[in-house]
Protein backbone atom coordinates (compact mmCIF):
# COMPACT_ATOMS: atom_id res chain seq x y z
CA UNK A 1 0.00 0.00 0.00
CA UNK A 2 1.30 3.70 -0.87
CA UNK A 3 2.63 5.71 1.56
CA UNK A 4 -0.44 7.71 3.21
CA UNK A 5 -3.07 5.27 1.92
CA UNK A 6 -5.55 4.01 4.31
CA UNK A 7 -7.73 0.83 4.50
CA UNK A 8 -11.34 1.43 5.31
CA UNK A 9 -11.58 1.80 8.38
CA UNK A 10 -8.31 3.22 8.73
CA UNK A 11 -6.88 7.08 8.79
CA UNK A 12 -3.15 7.21 7.98
CA UNK A 13 -2.80 3.10 8.68
CA UNK A 14 -4.17 3.74 12.83
CA UNK A 15 -7.72 2.09 12.77
CA UNK A 16 -10.74 4.08 13.88
CA UNK A 17 -13.18 2.70 16.33
CA UNK A 18 -15.89 4.89 17.63
CA UNK A 19 -15.94 5.47 21.36
CA UNK A 20 -18.86 2.53 22.41
CA UNK A 21 -16.57 0.07 20.40
CA UNK A 22 -13.45 0.95 22.12
CA UNK A 23 -15.03 0.56 25.78
CA UNK A 24 -16.92 -2.54 24.24
CA UNK A 25 -13.30 -4.11 22.72
CA UNK A 26 -11.45 -2.84 26.25
CA UNK A 27 -14.80 -5.13 28.48
CA UNK A 28 -13.94 -7.42 26.62
CA UNK A 29 -10.26 -8.39 26.79
CA UNK A 30 -11.06 -7.86 30.60
CA UNK A 31 -14.21 -10.30 30.85
CA UNK A 32 -11.07 -12.45 29.02
CA UNK A 33 -8.43 -12.10 31.42
CA UNK A 34 -10.46 -11.53 34.74
CA UNK A 35 -13.62 -14.11 34.05
CA UNK A 36 -12.48 -16.55 31.42
CA UNK A 37 -9.13 -17.52 32.00
CA UNK A 38 -9.41 -17.36 35.65
CA UNK A 39 -12.34 -20.12 35.18
CA UNK A 40 -10.09 -22.14 33.03
CA UNK A 41 -7.22 -22.55 34.59
CA UNK A 42 -8.08 -25.26 37.42
CA UNK A 43 -9.53 -27.36 34.63
CA UNK A 44 -5.60 -26.74 32.30
CA UNK A 45 -4.04 -29.02 35.69
CA UNK A 46 -6.25 -31.68 35.83
CA UNK A 47 -4.76 -34.94 35.01
CA UNK A 48 -7.48 -36.28 32.48
CA UNK A 49 -7.66 -32.41 31.16
CA UNK A 50 -9.85 -31.91 27.91
CA UNK A 51 -7.35 -30.75 25.19
CA UNK A 52 -10.14 -28.43 23.56
CA UNK A 53 -10.16 -26.53 26.91
CA UNK A 54 -6.28 -26.30 26.48
CA UNK A 55 -6.92 -25.10 22.67
CA UNK A 56 -10.08 -22.66 24.08
CA UNK A 57 -7.34 -21.09 26.40
CA UNK A 58 -4.94 -20.43 24.36
CA UNK A 59 -7.23 -19.12 21.58
CA UNK A 60 -8.25 -16.59 24.22
CA UNK A 61 -4.35 -15.90 25.05
CA UNK A 62 -4.29 -15.07 21.36
CA UNK A 63 -7.93 -12.83 21.48
CA UNK A 64 -7.37 -10.95 23.86
CA UNK A 65 -3.49 -9.94 22.58
CA UNK A 66 -4.79 -8.78 19.12
CA UNK A 67 -7.24 -6.96 20.83
CA UNK A 68 -4.65 -4.75 22.97
CA UNK A 69 -2.59 -3.90 19.83
CA UNK A 70 -5.44 -2.98 17.79
CA UNK A 71 -6.61 -0.79 21.42
CA UNK A 72 -3.02 0.42 20.81
CA UNK A 73 -2.66 1.58 18.04
CA UNK A 74 -6.57 3.25 17.54
CA UNK A 75 -7.98 6.77 17.53
CA UNK A 76 -11.06 7.12 19.07
CA UNK A 77 -13.13 9.07 15.88
CA UNK A 78 -14.80 12.66 16.65
CA UNK A 79 -17.46 14.07 14.33
CA UNK A 80 -18.31 17.52 14.66
CA UNK A 81 -22.06 18.24 13.37
CA UNK A 82 -20.51 20.13 10.69
CA UNK A 83 -19.18 16.66 9.19
CA UNK A 84 -22.83 16.24 8.12
CA UNK A 85 -22.26 18.08 4.87
CA UNK A 86 -19.63 16.01 3.92
CA UNK A 87 -22.21 12.82 3.83
CA UNK A 88 -21.60 9.80 6.04
CA UNK A 89 -18.18 9.02 7.19
CA UNK A 90 -17.12 6.03 9.37
CA UNK A 91 -19.17 6.01 12.55
CA UNK A 92 -22.20 7.81 11.46
CA UNK A 93 -25.06 6.03 12.16
CA UNK A 94 -27.56 6.24 8.49
CA UNK A 95 -31.22 5.12 8.47
CA UNK A 96 -31.22 3.26 5.00
CA UNK A 97 -33.92 1.86 2.61
CA UNK A 98 -32.72 -1.81 1.95
CA UNK A 99 -32.74 -4.00 -1.05
CA UNK A 100 -36.33 -5.66 0.24
CA UNK A 101 -37.37 -2.29 0.95
CA UNK A 102 -36.88 -2.63 4.79
CA UNK A 103 -35.33 0.19 6.54
CA UNK A 104 -32.52 -0.29 8.86
CA UNK A 105 -30.03 2.08 10.87
CA UNK A 106 -26.34 1.18 9.91
CA UNK A 107 -23.23 2.60 11.63
CA UNK A 108 -20.00 1.44 9.26
CA UNK A 109 -17.08 0.90 11.69
CA UNK A 110 -13.27 -0.63 11.42
CA UNK A 111 -13.49 -4.15 10.58
CA UNK A 112 -12.71 -5.21 13.99
CA UNK A 113 -15.81 -3.43 15.42
CA UNK A 114 -18.26 -4.31 13.43
CA UNK A 115 -19.22 -7.87 15.31
CA UNK A 116 -20.24 -5.86 18.32
CA UNK A 117 -23.55 -5.56 18.05
CA UNK A 118 -26.71 -5.69 14.78
CA UNK A 119 -26.22 -2.27 13.81
CA UNK A 120 -22.26 -2.03 13.12
CA UNK A 121 -21.37 -3.19 9.80
CA UNK A 122 -17.65 -3.47 8.63
CA UNK A 123 -16.02 -0.69 6.57
CA UNK A 124 -15.30 -3.13 3.90
CA UNK A 125 -18.72 -4.63 3.37
CA UNK A 126 -20.75 -3.50 0.19
CA UNK A 127 -23.20 -1.13 1.75
CA UNK A 128 -20.48 0.77 4.16
CA UNK A 129 -18.00 1.29 1.43
CA UNK A 130 -21.18 2.45 -1.25
CA UNK A 131 -22.79 4.82 1.69
CA UNK A 132 -19.10 6.39 2.44
CA UNK A 133 -20.20 10.47 1.31
CA UNK A 134 -23.69 9.73 0.83
CA UNK A 135 -26.30 12.33 2.29
CA UNK A 136 -29.54 12.09 3.31
CA UNK A 137 -31.89 11.61 0.09
CA UNK A 138 -28.98 10.12 -2.29
CA UNK A 139 -29.79 6.42 -3.61
CA UNK A 140 -26.45 4.84 -4.22
CA UNK A 141 -25.68 1.48 -5.92
CA UNK A 142 -24.36 -1.26 -3.56
CA UNK A 143 -22.06 -3.19 -5.19
CA UNK A 144 -22.73 -6.84 -3.85
CA UNK A 145 -21.22 -10.57 -4.66
CA UNK A 146 -25.48 -11.36 -5.18
CA UNK A 147 -25.76 -8.61 -8.04
CA UNK A 148 -26.02 -4.60 -7.77
CA UNK A 149 -28.66 -3.41 -5.52
CA UNK A 150 -30.24 0.25 -4.63
CA UNK A 151 -29.79 1.68 -1.43
CA UNK A 152 -31.44 5.14 -0.33
CA UNK A 153 -29.94 7.08 2.49
CA UNK A 154 -33.44 8.36 4.91
CA UNK A 155 -31.40 9.73 8.12
CA UNK A 156 -28.14 10.63 9.26
CA UNK A 157 -27.59 10.54 12.69
CA UNK A 158 -24.14 11.41 15.35
CA UNK A 159 -25.56 9.47 18.09
CA UNK A 160 -22.95 7.23 19.65
CA UNK A 161 -19.66 9.30 18.16
CA UNK A 162 -17.74 11.38 20.00
CA UNK A 163 -18.01 14.76 19.38
CA UNK A 164 -14.81 17.51 18.68
CA UNK A 165 -14.78 20.10 21.18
Amino acid sequence: MAAGKSKPGERNGRPQLTQDGYDRLQERVSDIRDRQLLEMRPLLIESERDERIVAEFERLIEEAAVIDALLAQADVISISAEDLANGISLGMRAQVTLEDGSMEWVRPVHPDEGFLDEERISATSPLALALMGASVGDTVMVQAPTGEWPCTVVEISLDGVAAVA
